[in-house]
């Protein structure tokens, strides 16, 4: 978990500058070494604009090569804001 973590931390750098980072929580309560990271894009286009443009970076490609193999299960879902949501 530290080591992913830390690694991780370097690799959302290649991303910051379209600011749709969020935040990123684990737990150490109930299921240990779960992590949350959440992403807010304008709509889907946007993230795949936001995606693509992070593959294109140097070191990008090599943080995903590094921290991938530290996974041992993952899932991925689409959330919309609520109409009061501050992401809006």
């Amino acid at each position: 978990m530290i080591e992913w973590g830390n690694s991780w931390a370097k690799g959302i750098t290649y991303r910051r500058e379209h600011s749709q980072d969020v935040g990123g929580f684990f737990a150490q309560v109930g299921q240990l070494y779960v992590v949350f990271h959440l992403w807010a894009y304008k709509d889907l286009v946007a993230r795949k604009s936001t995606r693509e443009h992070s593959w294109s970076k140097p070191g990008w490609d090599t943080t995903v090569a590094y921290t991938v193999p530290l996974i041992n299960k993952m899932e991925s879902k689409i959330m919309t804001a609520t109409s009061f949501s501050q992401l809006k």
